[in-house]
């Protein structure tokens, strides 16, 4: 499995390839605290592999935060928790009510058996998440799904599907896409130019790479 490293202000990110769609699973920490996003594990090697990961930074994994309820992006999150009971699983309410919708997580259409299992704290827009020296407000964007979440911290941001380098999520309509549009004009292009832009799938991107050249702005 394909991992990448960045050194962030008071954190590393590491950034691992997982399951069919190559969904961007982040494992990230600051001092001896980790938090993993959006577990969307599906081989058993890939969860080894996560799981060797933490093991090896000698740090407690506290969180694992799911930004959206899509089967690509919560589909290891069962896996991880039994190997570590004592990490905080949160993602927002309506969004793990998808991923325990075969259909609206899109598991049926790509044929799994995955049904999210476990009962997440929940996640709200104001929240913060603390992990070692940094801390993390919680946004959320409309439009790709009903409550995508965000992570911000000082000079980065986990954006899930909302945003991608030089696109956006997919929607279903075009009201859900003028939500999208203005989420983020709102949310993630309003932080400081080089804020580094973590995606759901493909490659970071920052803000002001992405108001110069994403179509969508």
């Amino acid at each position: 499995m394909d991992h990448l490293q960045e050194i962030m202000a008071g954190a590393t990110v590491i950034r691992l390839s997982v399951g069919p769609l190559s969904t961007n699973c982040y494992l990230v920490q600051s001092g001896r605290d980790l938090m993993l996003v959006d577990p969307g594990l599906v081989l058993n090697r890939e969860l080894i592999e996560v799981v060797t990961l933490v093991e090896e930074t000698k740090g407690k994994l506290r969180w694992i935060v799911c930004t959206h309820g899509h089967v690509d992006h919560v589909s290891g999150a069962d896996a991880i928790l039994r190997q570590f009971p004592d990490a905080v699983f949160a993602m927002d309410p309506r969004e793990a009510a998808i991923a325990r919708d075969p259909s609206a997580s899109f598991a049926m259409q790509l044929r799994s058996p995955f049904v999210l299992q476990a009962v997440p704290s929940p996640l709200a827009a104001g929240q913060e998440i603390a992990i070692g020296t940094i801390t993390y407000r919680v946004a959320t964007i409309p439009g790709h799904t009903a409550a995508s979440t965000v992570l911000i911290a000082s000079d980065h941001a986990f954006v899930g599907d909302t945003l991608f380098a030089g696109s956006i999520g997919r929607t279903s309509d075009p009201v859900s896409c003028e939500l999208l549009v203005a989420g983020i004009r709102s949310t993630l292009l309003s932080l400081p130019a080089d804020t580094r832009l973590f995606p759901g799938h493909g490659i970071p991107t920052t803000v002001g790479q992405e108001l110069a050249t994403n179509p969508w702005f």
